[in-house]
């Protein structure tokens, strides 16, 4: 009779120490519930670490709630409590479903996973806005590995975190992430442009090449593709190959003024002026305020005058004839400059180089009043 006593006795000790650390959980529930999230936690974090509720799926439910709230309240003081209380959150549900093997919590995580979804997201955007591109990963891989856990694949979160690897310098992410896009077939041409940058910064123009050619198949007429291929070749010193992609891009996007500017910069890269000036020119029709090719209109004509100027200052003074000649040739350079000069300084008004380049043809031309006029400016 004792011995049958002291069973009962003991029985009703194990159950009773396994009723306190359920009171715990349901202790860290009613704190929650009266948004008294400091005991809470407390309480939770208790019931996490006891032989007799850390295997159960509801107190990690119940985990994931509390930090969702503290994460999600607008009070520094509360967010204080844990500064990382939406990583905490995840973490509690993703347990909570792994020990849920017969779904009997059902959906209950759901609405708190999809609402800690768009807080990373909004972290991460803020993230890249402020170019913490560390900070825009971290955020938006917690946003993908949510869609993971119930076997989603996140295409944008996958894109971001690839952007902002390419951005950071951080290519083996970028590369990892937008692999994974274009194998679910994320088709947006960005996911190829991003995907060719980070196999670059990895060294490999073969595989950059290879995703450009792939994106091209998809999207034969997307510019910004054409525009990467184009300066694949021209850094590997393709120029043949290189003009032609460029001539097959505009015959596709023929008011595109960027595709006119890199084709002339590739004709003036192999020698070829007079097709740099055509294009460049055909650049300034699309765009009269396109500067970059403004400049190189200018420049290319300063750099004809002042081989000409050589040229007449170097001869013998009795070919005064073919001296007067070069002279004028450098001269008539100099004024075809002038009008893409002034325009490029009026675009760029603290452009040192371009106002030294119209000074000097002004001091050439003994243009003397616009001269003293650019120097009173």
């Amino acid at each position: 009779m004792k011995k049958l006593l002291i069973l009962i006795a003991l029985g009703l000790f194990i159950s009773m120490g396994t009723y306190a650390q359920k009171n715990k959980r349901t202790s860290a529930y009613m704190y929650n519930k009266n948004k008294q999230y400091d005991k809470a936690m407390i309480a939770i974090d208790e019931a996490i670490v006891h032989p007799k509720t850390l295997n159960d799926p509801k107190t990690w439910m119940y985990r994931g709630m509390i930090y969702y709230n503290i994460a999600n309240d607008t009070s520094a003081t509360v967010n204080a409590l844990a500064p990382n209380a939406a990583e905490i959150s995840v973490e509690s549900f993703k347990k909570s479903k792994e020990l849920d093997v017969d779904n009997e919590l059902g959906e209950g995580s759901a609405l708190y996973l999809l609402n800690l979804t768009n807080i990373f997201y909004q972290r991460g955007a803020d993230g890249f806005r402020s170019s913490d591109f560390q900070m825009a990963i971290k955020n938006f891989k917690q946003a993908f590995d949510i869609a993971q856990m119930d076997n989603k694949f996140d295409t944008v979160a996958a894109f971001n975190i690839g952007m902002s690897g390419v951005y950071s310098d951080q290519p083996e992410i970028a590369a990892e992430y937008l692999k994974k896009c274009v194998d679910v077939k994320f088709l947006d041409p960005r996911v190829y442009l991003f995907y060719s940058r980070a196999e670059k910064q990895l060294g490999d123009t073969v595989k950059a090449f290879e995703i450009i050619d792939m994106g091209r198949e998809f999207f034969p007429n997307e510019s910004s593709l054409q525009l990467e291929e184009a300066q694949l070749f021209l850094e590997t010193g393709a120029n043949d190959k290189l003009i032609n992609s460029l001539k097959e891009s505009i015959d596709a996007d023929p008011t595109n003024p960027n595709l006119y500017r890199v084709l002339g910069q590739t004709y003036e890269n192999t020698g070829d002026i007079e097709n740099a000036l055509l294009y460049y020119k055909k650049a300034v029709e699309i765009k009269p305020d396109f500067g970059d090719a403004i400049f190189n209109i200018g420049a290319i004509y300063v750099n004809r005058a002042s081989v000409l100027y050589t040229e007449a200052n170097n001869l013998p003074f009795e070919e005064m004839e073919k001296y007067k000649k070069v002279k004028g040739e450098a001269d008539a350079n100099l004024h075809e400059a002038l009008p893409y000069l002034v325009k490029s300084l009026e675009l760029n008004p603290n452009d040192e180089i371009v106002k030294g380049a119209l000074k000097e043809a002004y001091a050439n031309l003994k243009m003397n009043d616009e001269l003293k006029e650019l120097m009173d400016k």
